[in-house]
């Protein structure tokens, strides 16, 4: 079981006190370390081994190097246990260049008080620029079994915050919502929602909504609208997502609404927003090619918005029909409000496409010659923005996951396009 892909939350002044774990350590440059608290014995080990190709805890057996290779393990242990009864969990390729992963470390955390045993938290930092830290889990359940819950990829490094916010002893995950990231605006004028979740029996529940917290969020909303006012209203469009999404949470949807209408900037201004072919799903827009030009066309600020927030949970199809009146005449269809998924939305770079004519003169033949163009371009281009990694993968380098990571994340910005080109074409090969 995963939950939503949230971040860190960033620092604030009226931030809650943090709860300190039971036992913490990092591995850092070393190959081995344990901890033990209230029973619970654990280990991070990193071996060489050849049994590589397996599944593992942060990816799967297609990401897995080739053997040999460095893997970290996770071993946990329980009262009575013999070294030969721990349970032991590959974790994820470590401490090679080939995958980037460092700062392996965990702690032990009571974030469930119904339990006897302790919960294992373990994080890894994935590398690159706003990325990512893997985080999950380990708890023991029923039958003595060990289970392992993963949190997603978070924005910076670390784990979670895990605090008290009310002062009730009750343990608190805070993290935020990281689909808001680059959505509609850069990564520097974008706001996230905080995320408040709860772990019990196994279950990562989020209780962002639950009316003990909403003093804080309207604490932290005050807080972050002050310092946008204060940097000139950067960027609006990327505060005024979070502040509706916030006002939502706090059961304030229409106010937060009028606000941002009041606000807000225009996409065009803006350059950058949600199209009607990011708010398909996956099987249908088909990697965009499932799109037409029209539907690729981005979206004004109001319209995706709603549609944005009605897929991520925070306001339902009939809000959002409930506020389509205020945002005034506009050709632009409607956002779906049926069968919503309930997950975020991939971001989009992409800029404003020309306005398309209107006329009804243009010949048959002249349109279909100029979607076969619009093809062959669109295909020469996935070409191109693909070519460091096409090039990575026919030499066989020894980066190559890094060398994908950099092409598909940064690519769009040219200079990370170049970087991923230079290091396919520089990075030792295999076959050498």
């Amino acid at each position: 079981m995963s939950a939503a892909l949230t971040g860190t939350l960033p620092p604030a002044k009226a931030a809650p006190p943090e709860i300190l774990p039971l036992a913490h350590a990092e591995l850092e440059k070393g190959s081995h370390v344990t901890l033990s608290a209230r029973g619970v014995v654990a280990s991070l080990d990193v071996r060489h081994t050849t049994k590589c190709n397996v599944p593992i805890v942060w990816g799967d057996m297609d990401s897995s190097p080739t053997s040999p290779c460095s893997m970290a393990f996770l071993t946990l242990r329980t009262p009575g246990d013999t070294l030969a009864q721990a349970s032991s969990f590959p974790l994820t390729p470590y401490g090679t260049e080939d995958d980037g992963m460092a700062q392996l470390r965990m702690s032990f955390r009571q974030l469930d008080a119904s339990t006897p045993f302790p919960q294992v938290m373990v994080s890894a930092y994935t590398g690159g620029a706003h990325c990512c830290s893997l985080t999950s889990i380990f708890d023991l359940r029923s039958k003595g079994q060990w289970q392992h819950l993963e949190l997603g990829a978070m924005d910076g490094d670390g784990e979670p915050q895990i605090v008290d916010i009310v002062g009730n002893g009750q343990q608190e995950i805070l993290t935020f919502d990281q689909s808001f990231l680059y959505t509609f605006a850069s990564h520097a004028g974008s706001e996230s929602p905080i995320v408040i979740s709860r772990y019990h029996d196994g279950v990562l529940e989020n209780v962002t909504r639950d009316p003990v917290y909403r003093d804080y969020l309207a604490k932290d909303l005050a807080e972050r609208r002050r310092n946008w006012t204060r940097s000139g209203r950067f960027e609006p469009n990327g505060f005024l997502a979070y502040e509706v999404a916030t006002m939502a949470n706090l059961g304030k949807f229409s106010e937060g609404w009028r606000d941002m209408l009041a606000h807000a900037q225009s996409t065009k201004e803006a350059g950058s927003g949600l199209s009607l072919c990011d708010l398909k799903p996956a099987a249908e827009k088909q990697n965009g090619h499932g799109c037409s030009a029209k539907e690729k066309e981005l979206l004004p600020f109001p319209e995706a918005l709603s549609a944005f927030l009605v897929q991520t949970g925070y306001i339902t199809p009939e809000q959002a029909a409930s506020v389509r009146g205020d945002q005034g005449s506009t050709n632009v269809p409607p956002p779906p409000t049926e069968s919503a998924p309930q997950k975020p939305v991939s971001s989009s770079s992409a800029v404003a496409q020309p306005t398309t004519t209107n006329s009804d003169t243009i010949a048959p033949a002249k349109s279909i010659k100029s979607s076969a163009l619009f093809s062959v371009l669109a295909g020469l281009g996935l070409v191109l923005y693909l070519l460091p990694i096409l090039i990575a993968y026919k030499r066989d380098t020894v980066d190559q996951r890094k060398i994908a990571m950099v092409a598909v994340l940064l690519g769009w910005t040219v200079i990370g396009w170049v970087a991923a080109l230079v290091m396919a074409l520089t990075q030792q090969s295999r076959k050498t």
